[in-house]
């Protein structure tokens, strides 16, 4: 998927920090939301950077449109793991809506800039990947229902934060009755919306509105570089995992616990199987059309006879991968593969030969490939605990049921990439 990231340069200090360049934002006449998609040990965090300084980073009609374009362009891309929310302005993240702005509006404008605000907040917390919010600054109004739709708040002690619309004669537009009370509780929601409370970081820390607070540091940016430390905990972990969490623990929380728990369920089962004919490449296209990562489990049973149905199989599905852009495969091949011939049993040679050319396939592909290669596989239940060994086969038996999950957990894992790993079940103690 093409990207297209908007940085600010002009007039922009930076500095050099974790994961490569930091940007801090000096009064620059750039975009009103700079995007920076971070390399090094932090790469897959995004940043989104708010960047108004003349308005301290008010919601203006344009500051919601480029905020919508970042949100919709990490939107379905993969290598983004974590989003990281920030201002760019020192002292402030963001003061809510421009009321300068709005007070040119007509009388018919107002209602649909809220509407757009409300919704661009909504897609931000609908984000599949953890969204996390540095507030470094004042977080007032529309500031704060932005970092309320956040998964996780780190706010430096000196940061000033508040729903106080009620002040105004209104009531907070975007989100913020919702979710306020989602995450501190209705009574101290309501507490701090009527009386339209400051709270500092340290306050907000108590009643659990941010997860984090940190002390500010000279440059002003002790929640971002905390925010940042957070993220880096997250990328390495599986990523449909990670998604599959969020969503669980999200529309968990909107319904009674049977509920939840049957969402809980769904989630985890979200690992599809698809049965069916690889030698079709129409339904082998079908089948991996829309999935993040395959599975490659093809088999014979007990037919041993010479066969190219298994290589040629493979071939259509890494063919099916990369014309859809889905990156990362794991196959099933066979512990013999680890052996010399001659020391194979010659009845096992045709398929010895079959997944030599599926191997053969892996390598010769484009896409980030482990090759797992078992010894027999028994119907033994799974124990969740097994041996596995790159470039060797560690025993003689492995549960269907561990091979599997080892061949979808090596997917999330970088370390596994282009290697030949063998696995057995954990011997017994004696």
């Amino acid at each position: 998927m093409a990207m297209s990231y908007k940085v600010a340069r002009l007039l922009i200090k930076t500095r050099h920090g974790i994961g490569g360049v930091l940007y801090r934002g000096y009064c620059s006449p750039g975009p009103d939301m700079v995007v920076q998609k971070l390399t090094g040990d932090c790469e897959g965090i995004t940043v989104f950077g708010i960047n108004r300084p003349a308005a301290k980073n008010a919601i203006s009609k344009n500051l919601l449109k480029e905020f919508k374009e970042a949100i919709d362009d990490v939107q379905h891309d993969r290598n983004v793991r974590v989003v990281l929310l920030r201002s760019l302005v020192p002292g402030v993240f963001c003061a809510g809506a421009d009321l300068k702005e709005r007070a040119k509006m007509r009388p018919e404008e107002v209602g649909p800039f809220v509407s757009k605000a409300r919704a661009c907040i909504s897609s931000l917390e609908t984000l599949p990947m953890p969204v996390i919010v540095a507030l470094d600054g004042a977080a007032l109004g529309g500031g704060l229902e932005m970092a309320l739709a956040c998964d996780l708040r780190v706010a430096a002690d000196t940061t000033k934060m508040g729903l106080v619309e009620t002040k105004l004669a209104i009531i907070p537009g975007a989100g913020g009755t919702q979710r306020l009370p989602r995450v501190v509780g209705s009574a101290k929601a309501k507490e701090l919306i009527f009386t339209a409370a400051i709270l500092n970081g340290k306050e907000a820390e108590e009643i659990g509105l941010v997860n984090y607070v940190t002390t500010q540091n000279e440059a002003g940016d002790a929640a971002y570089h905390r925010a940042l430390e957070l993220a880096k905990k997250i990328v390495p972990n599986g990523p449909i995992g990670v998604k599959m969490a969020k969503i669980a623990i999200t529309k968990g929380m909107e319904v009674d616990l049977s509920t939840g728990l049957s969402i809980e369920e769904a989630c985890y089962a979200q690992v599809t199987v698809k049965v069916g004919d690889v030698m079709t490449p129409t339904t082998v296209d079908e089948a991996v059309k829309g999935q993040d990562a395959v599975v490659i489990l093809i088999g014979r049973r007990n037919d041993l006879s010479a066969t190219t149905v298994m290589s040629e199989g493979t071939k259509n599905i890494l063919s099916a991968m990369e014309k859809h852009g889905i990156k990362r495969v794991s196959a099933c091949l066979s512990a013999f593969n680890f052996w010399e011939k001659a020391q194979v049993p010659e009845r096992f040679y045709n398929i010895l030969s079959e997944h030599e050319r599926m191997l053969e396939s892996l390598k010769s592909s484009s896409l980030e490939w482990i090759a797992v290669l078992p010894p027999h596989i028994s119907d033994e239940d799974g124990k969740g605990d097994y041996t596995t060994l790159e470039g060797s086969g560690p025993g003689r038996t492995i549960s269907k049921h561990d091979l599997g999950h080892f061949m979808v957990s090596c997917l999330a894992e970088d370390a596994q990439l282009y290697k030949l790993w063998g696995i057995c079940d954990k011997p017994k103690p004696e």
